[in-house]
């Protein structure tokens, strides 16, 4: 079934919203003369809800329907967005933009993965690259325009700009329409009369997977880099003599590398002999490693163009696999229940990130020291993905010979051995005296 094409343009806002977040960190800065790092726990908290509302969106969905989830995520996210426009006190901005426009924009992003898993089964990790790619466009278009934008209208006129376009994913969350999984899933949770604690279970059944805690560990990692980098990569651009305009620049570079990669990532992965985990291990890895290397260069504009395609290419690619990946580890059943997990490690990640280099610059470090720690901790949530496929293998093998079951029948002429395998069809050997 196909998946409503306007999924990849619901994500060019809230593409635009993730690469821009460093610009907005600079705005917020800017306009109430605060300390780095009370702005940093700020875009910390933001990044932190829009991942962490997973559980929320899951449950609404599972509740409801995808389209009441995009709409009302839409709604809270425009309104947080206009509201901390024209607050006058930096306390507010914790409420209005870290809190309320967080959890409308997770709504919204965990939404539209999510909508993806009910849509596709044989093409779904082309279909989410995509869609995902939305994400990257949005930022390659918009990000110089919303520069030039800021310095005409100032900070009011910015976030107010930036609320009218966000109340777009209402119109496109009309759209949706339930697929035969969804209407599939809420009539088993409607025969169950599945309420709050029956979505505990849920949630407790998927804390017990050993493979699904790898994938989190993995994510919650590298997130921490990702979204550290996203803040703090304008920042440390324009500490090394680069202009406001010059970073929307990069920032549009990365956006552009991002759709393209997205795209021929989900291609690559709808492949059944590709290892979604495997792949990821090697895309967190070669990013780890350019960010380790990329203070060593920060002050050439080259370098910081070339991991801007880095960062966009390789930072977005995780979720063009991720519900194939909860499908194979969980059942396509819980899908909606394990991406809203996943997405809790991821928002944690996000609030630990900013505010990880917002200390270590606030005590004495440097940006080019964040980065190094940045890179390291990508590293390692590659090497969790790649014990998670280990494990994965490790049970597949036990079961291979755990789940036979050989039925010998003895005949004049020739004896029948049944194979039974519970997941193969039964195989069928005849021995000839």
């Amino acid at each position: 079934m196909a998946c409503p094409p306007r999924v990849s343009r619901r994500t060019h806002c809230n593409g635009l919203l993730c690469f821009i977040s460093g610009m907005i960190h600079i705005a917020l800065l800017e306009n109430f003369n605060a300390d780095l790092l009370t702005t940093t726990w700020i875009s910390a908290l933001f990044l932190a809800f829009m991942s962490g509302s997973g559980p929320i969106a899951s449950t609404i969905i599972n509740r409801y329907s995808c389209r009441v989830a995009m709409m009302l995520g839409s709604l809270m996210l425009s309104t947080g967005l206009v509201l901390t426009g024209f607050v006058e006190d930096i306390k507010w901005t914790f409420l209005t933009f870290g809190i309320l426009s967080g959890i409308g924009l997770g709504l919204c992003y965990n939404t539209g993965l999510i909508v993806i898993a009910f849509n596709f089964e044989k093409k779904r990790n082309m279909a989410c690259g995509i869609a995902i790619s939305g994400g990257g466009i949005g930022p390659f278009i918009l990000t110089p325009i919303f520069q030039l934008i800021y310095e005409k209208y100032n900070y009011s006129g910015f976030f107010l700009l930036l609320g009218g376009l966000a109340l777009q994913n209402c119109v496109f969350g009309a759209t949706f329409r339930p697929s035969k999984t969804e209407l599939a899933m809420k009539a088993a949770n409607s025969n169950r009369k599945e309420k709050f604690c029956d979505s505990v279970s849920s949630y407790m059944e998927i804390v017990r997977s050993g493979s699904m805690l790898c994938v989190c560990l993995g994510f919650f990692l590298a997130n921490i880099s990702i979204y550290l980098l996203y803040i703090h990569y304008p920042e440390y651009c324009l500490h090394t003599k680069s202009s406001k305009m010059e970073v929307s620049i990069f920032l549009s570079v990365a956006g552009l590398s991002g759709c393209c990669t997205r795209v021929l990532f989900g291609m690559a992965n709808n492949s059944h002999n590709i290892d979604e985990l495997l792949m990821l291990f090697g895309v967190f890895s070669l990013l780890g490693l350019g960010t380790i290397i990329f203070p060593l260069f920060s002050s050439y504009i080259t370098a910081k163009v070339m991991f801007a395609c880095l960062l966009g290419g390789y930072s977005g690619c995780c979720w063009a696999v991720v519900n194939s990946i909860v499908i194979n580890i969980l059942g396509q059943e819980k899908v909606a229940h394990g991406v809203g997990y996943l997405m809790m490690y991821v928002g944690a990640g996000a609030f630990i990130g900013p505010t990880l280099a917002g200390f270590i610059i606030s005590y004495g470090g440097t940006y080019g020291d964040s980065f190094t720690v940045a890179g390291i901790l990508l590293i390692m949530g590659g090497f969790s993905c790649l014990c998670c496929t280990m494990c994965q293998r490790a049970v597949d093998t036990k079961e291979s010979f755990d789940d036979f079951e050989f039925t010998v029948k003895a005949d004049e002429n020739k004896q029948t051995i049944l194979v039974n395998n519970s997941n193969e069809e039964n195989d069928r050997f005849l021995l000839k005296e």
